[in-house]
This record gives C-alpha cells, sequence and structure tokens, in this order.
C-alpha cells in the first residue's frame, strides 16, 4: 500500500511492546517482515526480469537520496544519548564490537533498574510506567550524543557507552540518579556494568 512510514512506526511501537511488557525481542518471522519492506514501484513489483522496470526503479532510488539523508540525518536535535528500541539497539551494539576490531577504544554494557522502594520509605506503590518515561528522560539527558540506550523489559535500560572506562561508571550512574530525582522520581534505581570484548559474549 506504499504506507512504509506508518509500517515502519507499527513496527518499532510493536517492538517496544515486546521490550516493556514481555522483556524479550520479537519472534523472527516479525522481524523478517521487517527486513522485507523494502521501497519498491508498483511496475518493478509486477516484472522484476523486465529491465526497465529496473531502471525505473533505479531513477525512483537515486530522485530520494536527499529525503533519505533528510530522514536519517535531520529528523531530531541530536542532544543526549540515543535511544532505540531493542533489536536496533542489538545492532548498534554489534557495530561497536566490529568498530573495537580496528580501533582500540573501551565500550561498556551498563544494565539499570527501577525497584520500588521499602514499605517504610513509601506510602504508595508507585506508578511503574510514569517512573520508567522519567527514568528514560534522566538516562537520555545525563548521558552522551555518542552513547545509545534501551528499555527492557517493564523495569530494565540498558546503556552502550563508548569510549568510557568502568571506573566511571560510578559517576555516570549519580548523574542519572541525580536527575531522575530532580524529575520527581520515586523508585530506587541500581546497575551493573560490564566490559565488552565481544558482543557474542555478553549478555545481549
Amino acid at each position: 500500500m506504499y504506507r512504509y512510514k506508518e509500517a515502519l512506526d507499527i513496527y518499532n511501537e510493536t517492538m517496544e511492546l515486546y521490550a516493556r511488557e514481555m522483556g524479550t525481542p520479537p519472534m523472527k518471522e516479525m522481524q523478517e517482515c521487517f527486513e522485507e519492506l523494502q521501497l519498491t514501484d508498483e511496475n518493478h513489483r509486477m516484472d522484476s526480469v523486465d529491465p526497465g522496470s529496473w531502471r525505473k526503479m533505479d531513477r525512483a532510488f537515486m530522485m530520494r537520496r536527499k529525503e533519505i539523508q533528510k530522514a536519517i540525518f535531520q529528523e531530531e536535535e541530536k542532544a543526549g544519548a540515543y535511544y532505540c528500541t531493542y533489536p536496533s539497539f542489538v545492532d548498534y551494539c554489534r557495530l561497536v564490537a566490529r568498530a573495537k576490531e580496528r580501533s582500540t577504544f573501551p565500550a561498556l554494557l551498563m544494565f539499570l533498574t527501577l525497584s520500588q522502594k521499602g514499605k517504610k520509605e513509601s506510602t504508595k506503590p508507585m506508578d511503574l510506567q510514569k517512573q520508567m518515561q522519567i527514568l528514560k528522560s534522566a538516562i537520555g539527558n545525563s548521558l552522551r550524543t555518542g552513547d545509545a540506550y534501551t528499555r527492557y523489559g517493564n523495569r530494565h535500560f540498558i546503556l552502550m557507552l563508548v569510549k568510557t572506562e568502568k571506573e566511571y561508571c560510578s559517576s555516570i550512574f549519580q548523574r542519572i540518579e541525580t536527575d531522575y530525582i530532580r524529575k520527581s522520581g520515586r523508585g530506587e534505581l541500581w546497575y551493573y556494568a560490564d566490559m565488552t570484548q565481544e558482543l557474542s559474549e555478553s549478555v545481549l
């Protein structure tokens, strides 16, 4: 139906649902459906063996170069860390792991968890979804533009920190926690950090 942006939005919303409610990546079949989503015109799909159709598709593709570049680089302001869905986050981590093979630099995963405070400190249960949104904002504001993070399940975030040594994790966590509390965060936060060597050796 050529409604590619709508299809992509629905896909991303579904990925968020999987990560938020179930804490698992989507089914393989669903990911394959997304991979088959291509910008093709009707003639190209109707007659893929016709060289004329291929040439027409190539011309259409070249005419979309500026539109593609704008969609990739100009749709959002580059402020704070980059939030992405879990499958996109895994792809980003794999890219970082490949880049580390060519140039030595530290990179680590930080696993962040939001918990309910003890009964003595809390008079009523916290709104978990609201608190997760507050925490998401705090993480984005506290990290650099080259860092990325994603939500995993209903109480967890995973952060990829590039060119960051493990000894700085405590101060990074304190920045996140301070911003979270400043934004009326009511939960309790804790973290675990792990240096990455090969992505296949990590919990991803």
